[in-house]
Order: structure tokens, then C-alpha cells, then sequence
């Protein structure tokens, strides 16, 4: 089942594509996703992660895998084990008031029972998955508008200092 939510970040394309690309940032942003960990050597395409992802109280072992990358535009993962298995897409865009980032997400069912809620309930189910990375987006944004960006000297200014 996809859901998707969109958010504008007053932060430059370049500044969201370098934290969104990170996915052990993720632990920072994603409700319940903790000790995330990359487990190759891959920048990109291939790049493998292994994390928990906590939910209803149980913890579960994720893995996570980068299936698309073209900076700063789009960004592709799919966790194909865990609790639910699941693709999420990342497209980005420059606007005025600085990056769109749109997250659609399709997750499969964790079990006969959800396969069944997500059949019988599919509206208020994307309502609910939508709810959900809207929320996560809202985190995302706050955590890259509260950060305090390093200030860039000129290097006439350094050598003036």
C-alpha cells in the first residue's frame, strides 16, 4: 500500500539530499528506527544497513538497502525484512522557500491480519501511513531548521583576522 507526504525544508537541495542520504540519520527522524549501521563499503546504489525498528513494543531487526541515488534529487531504500517490508522514495526540489521533499512509501503487510486490515481498510489505512510520514517529515524538518550551520569564512576575512 503507498502513502506519501510532502514538506518544504528552509534549508538548501544540498544541505536536505546530505542528511536524507545518510541513512543512518534516520535513527534522528524515522519514529521507532534506532541504531541504524552501515554494513558495507558501497557509496550510492548497493549501499547496505542493518538497524531496529521499534514498534507496539517489540523490537525488530531491519536491514536496509540504497536502491536509487542521483544527488540532490532522488533517493531510493527498500528494507526487504523486518516487521513489514516496505520501499521508500525521496524526490527533492528547489523552491523559493527552500527544498520540497516529497516521501512515498509502499509497505507490504507483517502478517495475515494486516494483509486483511489493509484490504478491508485501505483508505484509513493510507490516511493513518500518510498521517504518519507526514509526522516523520515534521521531525526531518525541524531537525535540519534547528541546526546551526558552521559559518564560512572568506579567505580574505581569515587573513584580515
Amino acid at each position: 500500500m503507498k502513502a506519501a507526504a510532502k514538506i518544504v525544508v528552509d534549508r538548501p537541495i544540498e544541505a536536505v539530499w546530505g542528511y536524507i542520504a545518510d541513512v543512518e540519520h534516520m535513527d534522528r527522524w524515522v519514529v521507532g528506527v534506532s541504531e541504524t549501521t552501515k554494513v558495507n563499503d558501497i557509496d550510492g546504489v548497493g549501499a547496505r544497513y542493518e538497524g531496529t525498528y521499534t514498534s507496539a513494543g517489540r523490537t525488530h531487526e531491519m536491514a536496509y538497502e540504497v536502491t536509487d541515488f542521483e544527488p540532490p534529487t532522488r533517493f531510493a531504500i527498500t528494507a526487504p525484512t523486518g516487521p513489514f517490508a516496505f520501499d521508500a522514495e525521496f524526490q527533492l526540489r528547489e523552491t523559493a522557500e527552500g527544498t520540497e521533499l516529497t516521501n512515498v512509501l509502499d509497505a507490504g503487510p507483517d502478517s495475515r491480519f494486516t494483509a486483511v486490515m489493509f484490504t478491508v481498510l485501505r483508505p484509513v489505512m493510507r490516511r493513518l501511513m500518510a498521517r504518519q510520514l507526514k509526522k516523520e517529515l515534521r521531525i526531518l524538518k525541524a531537525e535540519l531548521e534547528d541546526r546551526v550551520e558552521p559559518s564560512v569564512e572568506s579567505p580574505t576575512t581569515a587573513a584580515e583576522a
